[in-house]
């Protein structure tokens, strides 16, 4: 019989005890504790509400008589009452009171007592006056309340008859408002033996009412589970390959609709597998197509592209990798990556990187040895590779040969420099024009001076005014002589970049030597320096004289910028990983039409200038691996901003000896 012919099973077929089913256990005893639980909880909180909302309006009625005797004794009274006076008339007046109020309130007793907890009236007369209230001892904490002014009620007591009793205290002033004795109001508490019996008979219906829902769970379930049991058999046969099994539920119940539903769905679940299985192989064959173009797409990128495991061995490469590594596919793949990819080394460190960190490796660019004997230029990137579930399962590099691009950037690097040294020789030639027709127009004067001194020499205040002129032509023209030799060091500087000699140096001694430098007789006066700088500031690795020179031509151009009265401020700080220097000045600021010209060459705003102050500072700097900027502000000033990037060693010892020294990066300030 094959599993398409086999019968389905029958309620019959299933022998199973009901009382042996885990269901039926299931099925029941949830219901009976949930029931009991029910009527346990509810039973208590209701009795616990009605005990608590019968005790606490108990206890305001108590205070209130309680109150009420305070108020209507009168203290005067009181007062007078001494041991022994039980048959006096004021004794008599007092409990004719009291019982009066005792028997309008329904009270059992009610009693005044001192401090001392001696009874001075009892209303029932059982306590003569004087005598000690021994059961006042156990309200101790009452009547601390009621001695400091306030109204109490005690808590459910048992007395010695076997009732519940309860108290309430209240003080009693005198005219001047001083406490003279408490009030005390005792009252017996019937209802919690009603609320007793009642709790009792509450317990007895919930055990009948459970015992009743046993049996009325036992007779329903038999009719429930057996059902189930039969649905259960069914699951089970399912779950073999080609097996579809048919249940005999003949009810006209819930059960029976759910049996006639399972026969439905099976039949759903015979014709879903079928197709399931057709999608499938439809799926199958267009994945093996995906995989054939992804293979011809990967074959035909340009860029070379690897792609390895979390173990770090090559899983695929494309023939573009072949071409641009030298290797072929054979020596490529299941190998690790380490040592694999030849002369191309620097691949192997962006690729373990992202295998190792999990992250993407920014685009890098490196040389490596042609096999030829030249070099190639290579770039490359490396990205994580992530499962569905966001797992990392590998990575991927793609890297490309950058050797035609580098060279074609050289040639425009080239034409660029030309076309820069086209623009310095034409400022250089404005620049050395100018002074050379002065020197010439001056030569020419000094010429026809002298000449015409030939004729004056028997004239000698006209000699002595003639001397005083070429005098004056011969500094005019030592100046301009002199302007023409600066210009020309400046512009060599400048052209021909001097080999640096970085050393450890000491920036605050640089600074004050430029200073020196700057104003050799001194600063005015109406012009304020000041320093600020670390408290332990590292030495970093400058060249000195370089370093120097450009500090000197920020600290002049601030000070002509200051002109006679301003402040200079030079500070220093650590902003790791850099060093950065500031000079500020108060001066008039640079206008906006000349902030993108200030580092050009031979740009210059000043009489004089050469205009290759702040182009050659700008590039020292850059040569230095830093970079020099400006912040400026018209009317209020310009400050020039040094950064340096400060070496690993000299980054640790900043940050060692600031932790040391529990400072922070300015502990304050040195004036100039």
């Amino acid at each position: 019989m094959t599993p398409e012919t086999r019968q389905p099973p029958r309620s019959g077929s299933i022998n199973h005890p009901i009382f042996r089913s885990r269901l039926f256990f299931k099925f029941i005893i949830p219901y009976i504790f949930l029931i009991v639980t029910v009527f346990s909880l509810s039973g208590w909180l209701f009795f616990s509400s009605a005990s608590e909302a019968l005790d606490a309006e108990l206890s305001r009625r108590l205070v209130g008589v309680a109150d009420l005797v305070a108020r209507t004794v009168n203290p005067a009274f009181l007062m007078r009452i001494e041991p022994g006076d039980e048959d006096t008339s004021l004794y008599r007046l007092i409990l004719e009171d009291l019982g009066k109020i005792r028997e309008a309130t329904r009270v059992k007793d009610i009693h005044l007592f001192d401090r001392e907890n001696r009874v001075i009236v009892d209303s029932d007369g059982t306590q003569a006056i004087g005598e000690e209230n021994l059961f006042l001892q156990i309200d101790s904490y009452e009547l601390d309340q009621v001695w400091s002014g306030r109204t109490v009620s005690s808590v459910l007591y048992r007395g010695r008859d076997g009732r519940f009793y309860k108290a309430g205290y209240a003080p009693l002033k005198d005219s001047q408002e001083e406490i003279i004795a408490g009030v005390g109001v005792e009252v017996g508490v019937d209802f919690m033996q009603i609320v007793g019996r009642v709790r009792r008979q509450f317990i007895g219906i919930t055990l009948a009412s459970g015992g009743c829902i046993l049996l009325i769970s036992f007779l329903l379930s038999r009719s429930m589970i057996r059902p189930i049991q039969i649905l259960t058999a069914a699951t089970e046969q399912l779950g073999n390959e080609g097996n579809y099994p048919q249940v005999d539920l003949k009810r006209r119940d819930e059960l029976g609709d759910l049996g006639r539903h399972f026969n439905r769905m099976i039949a759903q679940i015979r014709t879903k597998d079928a197709l399931l299985r057709r999608m499938y192989d439809e799926e199958r064959a267009r994945a093996d197509i995906l995989e054939g173009y992804s293979q011809t797409l990967l074959k035909s990128i340009p860029s070379g592209v690897l792609g390895v495991n979390l173990k770090g061995e090559i899983t695929s490469c494309n023939p573009a990798a072949e071409n641009i590594l030298g290797l072929s596919s054979s020596a490529l793949l299941d190998r690790p990556v380490q040592g694999a990819l030849g002369a191309c080394s620097p691949l192997e460190k962006i690729i373990m990187s992202t295998v190792t960190t999990g992250s993407e490796t920014a685009w890098e660019e490196f040389p490596i040895e042609d096999p030829s004997g030249g070099k190639r230029w290579i770039g490359a990137m490396a990205s994580p590779i992530r499962d569905q579930r966001g797992r990392e399962i590998g990575a991927t590099a793609v890297f490309a040969d950058l050797t035609e691009v580098k060279n074609l950037q050289d040639e425009i690097a080239l034409k660029r420099q030309m076309a820069l040294l086209g623009e310095l020789s034409a400022g250089m030639a404005h620049e050395i024009r100018n002074p050379l027709a002065a020197i010439q127009a001056l030569g020419e004067l000094l010429s026809r001076r002298v000449k015409g001194m030939a004729y004056l020499r028997d004239e000698k205040e006209k000699i002595d005014s003639a001397e005083g002129d070429l005098e004056e032509l011969s500094r005019d023209l030592v100046a301009e002589i002199r302007h023409l030799n600066r210009f020309v060091t400046e512009f060599l500087t400048y052209a021909r970049m001097p080999l640096f000699r970085f050393e450890k140096t000491d920036l605050p001694e640089i600074i004050d030597a430029a200073l020196s430098l700057a104003a050799p007789s001194g600063t005015p006066e109406r012009i304020v320096v000041e320093k600020r700088f670390p408290e332990h500031f590292p030495a970093v690795s400058v060249d000195p004289l370089e370093f120097r020179r450009v500090l000197l031509n920020l600290i002049q151009n601030a000070l002509q910028a200051i002109g006679t009265e301003g402040k200079l401020r030079i500070e220093a700080e650590i902003v790791p990983p850099h060093l950065v220097l500031r000079i500020s000045d108060t001066g008039p600021g640079i206008p906006a039409a000349q902030r993108d010209k200030i580092f050009r060459p031979f740009f210059t705003t000043k009489r004089g200038g050469t205009g290759l102050g702040l182009a050659i500072s700008e590039r020292i700097i850059r040569e230095h691996g830093g970079s020099l900027t400006f912040e400026t502000k018209e009317g209020k000033g310009t400050t020039f901003i040094v950064q340096i990037r400060l070496e690993e060693s000299e980054r640790e010892t900043t940050l060692e000896t600031d932790r040391s020294q529990g400072n922070r990066l300015f502990p304050g300030q040195t004036p100039g």
